[in-house]
């Protein structure tokens, strides 16, 4: 009796077993592959999906692609356009900008964790796919507004209205509950459905539902064999109450262990929804509305054609959201501060941080797989551009001293009168924006605190970028406002000269020979006109001149003592200030 007992907790066991790691074992289909081979089969004229580049990101971060905590794809929304409120009319094709093409691959059956497939109103055609309908986990599909053709798989068609479908379903001739408990019977589970439409030859005809999870059940009733009574087996009542009441319990732990991790990943799945929220946290009134769609699609869903710029924490991208409102979307790496409220609070802490010689930020948007900042658009490009493609040598000491004190004033504004100071820690001429004017802005203030350093692209361990990077910052690690002024030196030495920071031409010198280096020995060998650039020594007041190279020179020196604060820098530059412009 007791083997037959252990045999049976045994067998209770490995079935508890089995039915647990069938129930939550993961399809070895890797999903970012499944999403490629989708994006393959689709065209894509707009760029729609231009952010599903796996060399670029992970798959959980592309536009319009939701996971769960163990990177599976759950949700994968692409509509080419929004349906008006309350209609089931198609928009104007020619007012929509987003549209995909092509035919849906049946890859999409790999998909095994999708709960919502919305691809509505594109352009897509052929017949649906025969592995959608296998999809188990599949709670909403969503395939309006596109022209598939063929048959419809029976009354397998969820929110397919306007699709031209062949075969005539003739669901009016029944009541639309019996027709939906059918279809729900069919595939043994509960769906929730937003519009399930149905269709009588090429007519549509919505049917608005709030909610199905209801479906009809069948109870196998279990028959004892009277065979097998207790005097034939051996088995006393008590004993068989005991297996009873065992096995009982047993299915109770089960079910119970069941409903724990269901549960579990219930909440997550909710907490990714929830956490996908598209918010804009506004900072700055522009005159319209923004919102996460109107942001995303002024950028052409982050086109490389409407990219402006790369840095250390991400890309920016040109975002025309009217006629007369351009903005600037500098589009950041997903890192560790991800809807967490500490980076909430460091950007409402920059809000506060407002200077004219700083670029505005107008607001953020931040999510578990999305984070962007939102600056003024300045159509002038940013410094390293400016010099490499100067061409004004008449005008060129006014405008580069007007770009140096412009710079000054923000740096003194951050370190003087920000409380606690700002330090920029990545100071270089890509970083400093002009507009048509030559008024000159220092962006991405604050981001190296904000983001930290693990999201810097510099090798160096710290932040900041090669070639401008204090030296006691890079030995120590250890920052202070003097290791801004060592970069702003940095910036005023390329300013005036043709060299860059760490120019190629220094590479006949020892190792460490750098821009500084080079205008050092310049001075000492009497050549301090061949510091400073084409036709600028022979045009610019010369006592001037020198008296900037001097101020960019110790601006770089070892000693943080003798260093000068922007402060002093600003007060220096004042008092040799041109005429205007």
């Amino acid at each position: 009796m007791k083997r037959n007992l252990l045999a049976l907790f045994l067998l209770l066991n490995l079935f508890a077993f089995s039915f647990s790691r069938k129930l939550f074992s993961e399809n070895a289909f890797h999903d970012e592959t499944v999403l490629l081979e989708l994006k393959s089969s689709f065209s894509d004229p707009n760029g729609v999906l231009s952010s599903w580049d796996p060399n670029s990101s992970n798959h959980c971060s592309w536009f319009g692609v939701s996971c769960n905590f163990d990177s599976r794809v759950v949700s994968l929304i692409l509509r080419g356009c929004d349906e008006p409120q309350g209609s089931l009319h198609l928009p104007d094709s020619s007012s929509c900008s987003s549209r995909l093409g092509g035919e849906i691959s049946p890859v999409v059956g790999n998909l095994s964790e999708i709960r919502v497939l919305s691809l509505a109103f594109n352009d897509l055609g052929g017949q649906i796919p025969e592995e959608i309908w296998g999809l188990e986990k599949l709670e909403v599909l969503d395939l309006q507004g596109n022209t598939f053709t063929g048959e419809s798989h029976g009354n397998r068609v969820l929110n397919q209205g306007l699709n031209r479908i062949s075969k005539d379903l003739n669901p009016v001739d029944e009541k639309p509950k019996l027709w939906i408990q059918r279809f729900l019977a069919n595939f043994g589970k509960s769906l929730k459905v937003s519009r399930f439409s149905s269709f009588s030859g090429n007519a549509v005809r919505g049917i608005e539902l709030r909610k199905l999870m209801s479906f009809n059940e069948e109870e196998d009733g279990v028959t004892p064999n009277s065979d097998e009574s207790p005097g034939k087996t051996g088995l006393y009542p008590i004993e068989i109450a005991s297996i009873v009441s065992a096995s009982v319990i047993v299915f109770v732990l089960l079910v119970l262990v069941v409903l724990f991790f269901y549960t579990r990943k219930w909440k997550r799945n909710s907490q990714i929804q929830v956490a996908e929220t598209k918010e804009i946290k506004v900072f700055v009134d522009i005159g319209l509305p923004l919102t996460y769609e109107s942001i995303v699609r002024a950028t052409g869903y982050f086109s490389n054609s409407n990219c402006i710029g790369h840095g250390g924490f991400g890309s920016t991208y040109k975002a025309e959201v009217s006629p007369n409102n351009v903005l600037a979307v500098k589009r950041l790496s997903v890192g560790r501060f991800q809807g967490d409220q500490q980076f909430h609070a460091e950007i409402s802490a920059l809000e506060m941080v407002r200077h004219p010689n700083l670029v505005m930020l107008i607001g953020y948007h931040a999510s578990e797989t999305e984070m962007f900042l939102i600056y003024n658009y300045l159509s002038g490009g940013n410094l390293e551009d400016f010099i490499k493609e100067r061409s004004k040598p008449a005008l060129e000491w006014k405008i580069l001293h007007k770009i140096a004190l412009d710079v000054a004033r923000a740096l003194a504004y951050l370190h003087e009168h920000c409380s606690p100071k700002v330090l920029h820690r990545d100071i270089k001429p890509s970083n400093i924006l002009l507009d048509n004017n030559f008024n000159a802005y220092l962006s991405d203030f604050g981001l190296s605190k904000l983001l930290g350093t693990s999201q810097s692209h510099v090798t160096t361990g710290v932040a900041g970028t090669f070639g401008y990077v204090a030296p006691e910052y890079a030995m120590t690690c250890r920052v202070s406002e003097k290791a801004d002024v060592y970069s702003y030196g940095i910036v005023i030495l390329e300013l005036i000269s043709d060299k860059r920071a760490l120019d190629p031409s220094f590479s006949s010198h020892e190792n460490g020979f750098n821009i500084v280096s080079w205008a050092h020995m310049m001075l000492s060998q009497g050549k301090a006109k061949e510091v400073f650039t084409k036709g600028l020594w022979e045009t610019g007041p010369q006592d001037d001149l020198v008296e900037v190279l001097h101020l960019a020179l110790k601006c770089t020196v070892d000693s943080l003592s003798i260093r000068p604060t922007m402060k002093q820098a600003v007060k220096l530059l004042k008092r040799i200030q041109p005429s205007r412009l």
